[in-house]
């Protein structure tokens, strides 16, 4: 009694922290959109519409986010604010990242990292390589490729060394933390508990403030759950929890809860697991958050199935599934990946303009230094020629004077002058041997550089040749695993239909040997639903295209073979098959044609008992730009029919069957309804959502 007293009141002083501060939160967004109706400058407006998007993000309101950074971008691109396009590309990879499109997470880091790399912001490169590094992390962890993890960890030390480079310790901190948390997926939890430790030590050195502290706390919890210490567990994960609630941190909040949870778990404490993991729950629904999402329905999945509630077991681990199946993508790892050759190309392309660029500047500062020099020895030439002028004038008055004076002094003035003249023309050829000694020295030494320039350019060519070799034998190396992983999908397919083929022989075998009418009714149900499946994976290894089913001929075929195992004839028979989409992902094509075959089973047992000529209608239409975008599946018989209470009622007809069908139904996203019209129509609608995923 006393713990629901204690439970109950830790419940209310957390709704009560966490209200005020999602309304201080609250006031702080409605106070920065207040400020867009005024007249401000372009950067403010633009820096505005960030410190918006940046704080709805942090409450995991994405779509709003998303919102006021569309403006962003278009203010930027127009006063062509390069940092500021680079804060949008780096929040838009974080949310793409929260949201799981990995793809376009990698597009926009990279579109961030040229900005900032163009405007020289290393700090905020190094924030992007976080972003990669976390990015890395999360496709590592979903789609269970160490490589990506690898990689995750190589991106988190570029951040490390740009940050140590310009004593970012802040940032440092945060780094060594998610580094950790790599390091802990690969299993290698001694390091990063040592990554924490690290992180602490830094933020105590700096005097950080709660905040700062929050998300290490957090993970030291997990990784004291790991190695199986959950007290000490605790005791770090309520440190976090207090610092969260605080700060209204819903992503970290979930973090907090799915860890108490875990360590209240393993001690055997099921009241509260429960009572934190449905905290979890109530918050990473409303973040929208994929992966995190995924981990927390897999936490609550084991809760429930230790303690014995398997049906709540069951549908957690059913969620789990779809959100993992949309994760584990095979394209979206080939996306990046092709992403990431795209932008090592272009980087490669952007060095090449560089070097060209310089070669022509170098160039163009080698000719403008010639032209220099030509005219200055155009100037010294002129200065000569004017200069002898000026000496032969000065001579020549000179020698009027003195005939004039004396002619006995005549010889004597003529040759003090011829020796003068003499005298000026020897320092003359002086100074122009040490001007022309000055140039060819000048002229040797731009020789030697355009040389240097010439063997520098040709070693360059050399490596881009031998880089471009590497990459076009990678990419034939892709082609070729594309081609096997193709086989061994259709390899896969064929095994699986032989193996359900020899299921379907027990089956009929079992069948045989027993005298219980109900039994073999059912074990024939089985039979049906077995050979379903089986279809559906012999058209996939028969097709070149391992996902897509063509559901148009697999449900003519799966109508027809139940047709002649009831014992009718088409020339006694009605049907009826209008598919207008002709191909499905097998992911929707396997549910659906179950469905199928439980309502054409149905129908062969109930509806054409007194039907002299049987109709059996199956129609699969696509509807785009409507209201609800989606397939629309109608099956329909010609039999008395059956009302849609009647379906919903516990009576004769509820059957393992009738489960089935709203089971697969819901495991779609989809709607059904039963109508009564001239038969039974049954009509399921999937939604556009559940095809894209």
């Amino acid at each position: 009694m006393k713990s629901h007293l204690w439970a109950l009141f830790g419940f209310l002083v957390i709704e009560i922290i966490t209200s005020h501060v999602a309304q201080a939160q609250r006031q702080l967004i409605d106070s920065l959109k207040a400020t867009l109706h005024d007249r401000l400058p372009d950067t403010t407006r633009t820096n505005t519409y960030y410190d918006i998007a940046n704080a709805f993000f942090k409450e995991s309101q994405l779509d709003s986010a998303n919102h006021y950074l569309k403006p962003m971008l278009a203010l930027s691109r127009r006063t062509n604010n390069v940092v500021a396009l680079g804060d949008y590309h780096l929040l838009t990879a974080t949310i793409r990242l929260h949201q799981g499109l990995f793809d376009e997470s990698l597009l926009s880091a990279q579109a961030a990292i040229n900005c900032f790399t163009r405007s020289h912001k290393p700090g905020s490169v190094a924030r992007v390589y976080h972003t990669m590094g976390l990015l890395y992390k999360t496709m590592g962890e979903n789609q269970r490729v160490r490589s990506h993890l690898e990689k995750g960890i190589y991106y988190m030390q570029q951040a490390i060394i740009i940050n140590q480079t310009i004593k970012a310790n802040r940032n440092l901190a945060d780094n060594y933390v998610n580094l950790g948390i790599i390091y802990e997926d690969l299993n290698k939890f001694e390091q990063g508990r040592e990554c924490f430790l690290k992180a602490i030590a830094i933020n105590d050195a700096i005097h950080s403030k709660p905040e700062a502290y929050r998300v290490i706390y957090n993970n030291l919890g997990k990784n004291s759950n790991v190695q199986g210490r959950y007290e000490e567990a605790i005791g770090y994960l309520n440190k976090a929890l207090a610092i969260n609630l605080e700060l209204n941190r819903t992503t970290s909040l979930v973090h907090n809860y799915r860890n108490l949870s875990t360590a209240y778990q393993a001690l055997k404490k099921n009241e509260q697991a429960e009572y934190y993991g449905e905290k979890a729950i109530k918050l990473v629904e409303r973040s929208k958050d994929a992966p995190l999402t995924r981990s927390v329905y897999k936490m609550m999945s084991q809760m429930y199935a230790s303690t014995g509630k398997y049906d709540k077991a069951y549908h957690y681990a059913v969620q789990n599934k779809r959100i993992e199946d949309s994760l584990m993508t095979l394209e979206k790892t080939r996306t990046v990946a092709r992403l990431e050759e795209q932008f090592a190309v272009k980087k490669a392309n952007d060095l090449a303009t560089i070097q060209a660029n310089l070669a022509l500047a170098k160039a163009r500062e080698i000719a403008r230094i010639e032209s220099i020099k030509a005219k200055e020895i155009a100037a010294i030439q002129a200065e000569k020629d004017r200069r002898i002028a000026q000496i032969q004038a000065a001579a020549e008055v000179e020698k009027t004077r003195a005939v004039a004076e004396v002619q006995a002094k005549y010889e004597t003035q003529r040759r003090i002058n011829q020796i003068a003249v003499l005298d000026q023309e020897n320092h003359q050829t002086t100074r122009q041997m040490q001007y022309m000694a000055g140039g060819l020295g000048l002229l040797f030494l731009l020789l030697s550089i355009l040389v240097g320039q010439y063997w520098a350019i040709r070693r360059a060519n050399l490596r881009l040749s031998a880089q471009n070799e590497i990459i076009t034998s990678n990419s034939q190396q892709l082609i070729s695993q594309s081609d096997q992983l193709r086989t061994l999908m259709k390899e896969l397919h064929h095994r699986v239909k032989n193996n359900l083929a020899i299921v379907s022989s027990l089956l009929t075998l079992q069948a045989n040997g027993l005298t219980d009418e109900k039994a073999i009714q059912a074990l024939r149900k089985g039979q049906q639903r077995v050979q379903a499946m089986s279809l559906i994976h012999q058209r996939l290894y028969q097709s070149d295209r391992v996902t897509i089913v063509n559901i148009r001929d697999y449900l003519t075929d799966l109508a027809e073979s139940l047709m002649q195992a009831y014992g009718y004839e088409s020339s006694n028979f009605d049907l009826q098959v209008d598919v207008v989409l002709q191909e499905l992902d097998v992911d929707v094509a396997m549910p659906l044609g179950l469905i199928v075959n439980e309502l054409i089973t149905n129908s062969f047992k109930y509806a054409f008992v007194h039907q002299e000529r049987p109709l059996l209608r199956i129609k699969l239409d696509y509807t785009d730009g409507s209201l609800q975008p989606g397939i629309t599946l109608e099956v329909q018989d010609n039999g008395p029919g059956i009302k849609a209470d009647d379906w919903q009622k516990s009576g004769s007809r509820k059957s393992f069957g009738r489960r089935l069908v709203t089971s697969l139904a819901e495991q779609l996203e989809g709607n059904f309804e039963l109508v009564s019209q001239n038969g039974t129509l049954f009509r399921l609608h999937i939604p556009q959502t559940r095809l894209a995923a």
